[in-house]
């Protein structure tokens, strides 16, 4: 039995299609940002000290140094409301220019996925 026999052939067309527009839309985005001179708030929605701000507190520097331009890279953290305040704060302050990211876990994400009213 082959994979496009377990999928079919439409799931392996799916999937090709599905990888080379993955492929793609990186190189794109990428060559369009510029982010000199910039500050990207990096919003994590727990307390400082904790799994998600060590990860986050880790990967800043990465992305300073990786992310055209070579922009500051802030860490701010909003606890609260089991990571629902910070998520909300995401919510409302992020544009699409890319200067807001969010570092989420399930625990962000279910109160939304389960309609939870406290999430945005």
């Amino acid at each position: 039995m082959t994979f496009s026999n377990v999928i079919g052939r439409r799931g392996l067309l799916g999937m090709v299609a599905a990888t080379m527009v993955a492929a793609a839309v990186p190189q794109v985005a990428a060559a369009e940002a510029d982010f000199k001179g910039k500050t990207i708030e990096f919003i994590i929605p727990f307390s400082p000290g904790g799994g998600s701000d060590t990860w986050a507190r880790f990967n800043a520097p990465l992305l300073q140094k990786y992310l055209p331009g070579n922009p500051t890279v802030v860490v701010v953290n909003e606890p609260g409301g089991g990571s629902t305040k910070g998520a909300n704060v995401f919510a409302t302050r992020a544009r699409p220019d890319g200067l807001t990211i969010l570092g989420t876990s399930a625990s962000t994400q279910f109160p939304y996925l389960l309609k939870d009213p406290r999430a945005l």
